[in-house]
């Protein structure tokens, strides 16, 4: 039998254990050196740059509007946007505009303050959770308007110095719905300064808004992620480990399963143009 007639018959498990092993590869330890280069886009750049302006103590507040259906997206989002708010020494509220996405945060906050870098945080004075409130959007907003800590109930010496939203310094909509359209079409009346993390499907939905000065920043899905983790590591870290995390390795997961499906296309055409040609013959 010929070599590509072997290749024709192989058991298509064969095809399905690579696939699989080209998906968990990247996320294994030691495997550093599969991460793929990823470049910066202008939109992200934006969110990143803005955080950057900010003095320390200036306030954030973070709209988490996801459940665990988008997590692998935009979880990776937040922890690198929270790692170099804390890095800023910004003082970060984060609202959960659901109660299935409570949970996720929480465990996302509790994974960074579980680092030696970051065990010195403290709820209430670095950051603080804001739960959930029975209340839509434009309202929440409204409400945030005149008094910020009442509109939430909650206490800490975090609110020293936030009355309203006009002390907040930068707003960070955490969504995979059209839920922050609210948030966007508010910001002309109140002014406030406004970047959005979105899944990849919603991104493009947004992309006016960038254009208008509505929104300051924009990141799509996983690979804004990427690029934000990049971003922070060859700020504060360039010639260490940096603070790349799941979004990185996730990059690297579809880079690699995409070069491998790719892969077996490629041959298969290979195979397929052989066996005409020999039929001709």
């Amino acid at each position: 039998m010929k070599f590509y007639e072997k290749i024709k018959k192989i058991d298509r498990r064969i095809i399905y254990l690579l696939v699989f092993l080209s998906i968990l590869i990247p996320f294994l330890p030691g495997t550093e050196f599969l991460r793929f280069p990823v470049s910066s886009t202008k939109e992200t750049e934006y969110i990143f740059n803005y955080i950057e302006s900010l003095e320390k103590g200036d306030a954030v507040h973070i709209d988490w509007a996801f459940d665990p259906s988008v997590k692998a997206e935009l979880v990776p989002f937040f922890k690198a946007f929270f790692r170099h708010c804390m890095k800023k020494e910004l003082k970060v509220f984060i609202y959960y505009a659901t109660l299935m996405g409570i949970g996720l945060g929480k465990d996302a906050v509790a994974e960074i303050t579980a680092e030696d870098e970051f065990a010195h945080l403290r709820e209430g004075v670095d950051y603080i959770h804001m739960e959930w409130i029975p209340i839509s959007s434009d309202i929440m907003i409204f409400s945030m308007s005149t008094d910020y800590k009442g509109t939430f109930k909650k206490e800490g010496v975090i609110f020293d110095g936030v009355e309203t939203i006009n002390d907040i310094g930068f707003i960070l909509g955490l969504s995979g719905s059209g839920w922050h359209f609210t948030w966007v079409d508010m910001q002309i009346r109140f002014g406030y300064t406004l970047g959005l993390a979105v899944t990849a499907v919603m991104g493009p939905d947004y992309i006016p808004f960038i254009q208008t000065g509505q929104l300051t920043g924009l990141s799509f899905g996983l690979r804004g992620a990427a690029e934000y983790e990049m971003m922070v590591s060859e700020k504060y870290d360039p010639d260490g480990p940096g603070y790349y995390d799941t979004a990185t390795r996730g990059m690297a997961s579809l880079t690699l399963s995409h070069l491998v499906v790719f892969g077996f296309v490629l041959i298969g055409n290979i195979v397929y143009f052989i066996e005409k040609k020999n039929r001709r013959s």
